[in-house]
């Protein structure tokens, strides 16, 4: 991952919370950048369905 840098914001609404997630400092658009998106969205996702709905999904059953 070196020389790339993750991190979020949390910002507090009326109606809830907001996060803003950030992965920067890719030198290409390569296959390691690709997957690491994937995987990325897929925990995203994830988070966003425990936090609205409390379901979880067993990592063996991810996509």
């Amino acid at each position: 991952w070196n020389p790339t840098s993750f991190g979020f914001e949390l910002q507090e609404y009326d109606k809830g919370v907001s996060l803003r997630f950030r992965h920067t400092g890719w030198p290409q658009c390569n296959a390691h950048f690709r997957r690491s998106s994937f995987c990325w969205a897929l925990l995203l996702q994830g988070l966003k369905d425990y936090v609205e709905k409390g379901k979880v999904i067993p990592f063996e059953e991810r996509a």
